[in-house]
């Protein structure tokens, strides 16, 4: 007979990544065409009305930029972050059935949610600015190399705290509603409505201890060649986002067991 070809590692934790992906795509729009489309009519909806109550008290750009590019960038890229981390929180509990098999592990589900809400966020992005662009909101592209580069590091910040999250969710059940309540502050301190130039001179320094402002920052200065704050800084976010993408490993490799098996910490 002939030998079975057996599965290294790598390939089977792409199967099982890409199995719950589905999984979890399904369970989010599979039933109900609407949240396909409320998706993506969310932070339009959002990013307009944002647009439409500046453009009430000012018309003036922004750092270079028109304030509906502005806010889309903003809106968008926080929503990443933001959906990221509260969706790890309850990942072990909303689908405590897979780990009856050997090979699903919470990390799993935790990489399986990052890329649905990377790619909701892509394809919402992509379809905006083109409707931006074709209404006259015109820009001039940057560079894509450095969009992906802040893409990384966003999701390396984002995907370590949600690791941290994924643990917290089953061992401590307030936690699902302390999380969201200290990533909200994070809307208003992130620079999703101002560009870091605009930031008081005594508060900016204090200001730019958020990675996720220089998210913002280098997300817009990658994107729009006409963007004029440069108020973030690489050598910061990097480091900023191993760390946590670090912590969140090591978090994770020491309660990994103990989140399947054992019960609620109250």
């Amino acid at each position: 007979m002939p030998a079975t070809s057996q599965q290294t590692p790598w390939k089977i934790q792409k199967s099982v990544v890409y199995a719950v992906f589905i999984r979890e795509l399904n369970a989010r729009f599979g039933r109900y065409s609407i949240g396909f489309i409320w998706a993506f009519l969310e932070p339009i909806i959002f990013i307009l009305t944002l647009s439409f109550i500046r453009s009430r008290f000012s018309g003036t750009a922004m750092a270079g930029l028109h304030p509906v590019l502005f806010f889309a960038s903003g809106v968008l890229t926080f929503t990443l972050f933001r959906n990221i981390i509260t969706s790890s929180v309850g990942a072990v509990e909303s689908n405590q059935g897979l780990f009856n098999y050997q090979r699903v592990k919470p990390v799993d589900i935790v990489v399986a949610r990052v890329l649905l809400e990377t790619l909701i966020v892509a394809v919402t992005a992509i379809l905006l600015f083109s409707g931006f662009y074709l209404a006259g909101f015109t820009f001039t592209w940057n560079s894509a190399l450095e969009v992906m580069g802040v893409l990384s590091c966003l999701l390396m910040l984002a995907g370590g705290l949600g690791l941290m999250g994924c643990i917290a969710g089953p061992l401590w059940q307030d936690s699902k509603i302390i999380v969201p309540m200290l990533i909200r502050p994070f809307f208003f301190i992130s620079g999703v409505f101002y560009p870091g130039n605009s930031i008081p001179p005594a508060l900016r320094d204090i200001a730019l201890l958020n990675p996720l402002l220089h998210v913002m920052e280098l997300m817009r200065e990658a994107a729009f060649a006409n963007y004029t704050s440069h108020e973030g800084s690489w050598i910061y976010l990097f480091a900023c986002s191993t760390l946590f993408f670090l912590v969140g490993l090591a978090t994770y490799r020491l309660f990994r067991v103990t989140v399947v098996t054992s019960g609620y910490i109250r």
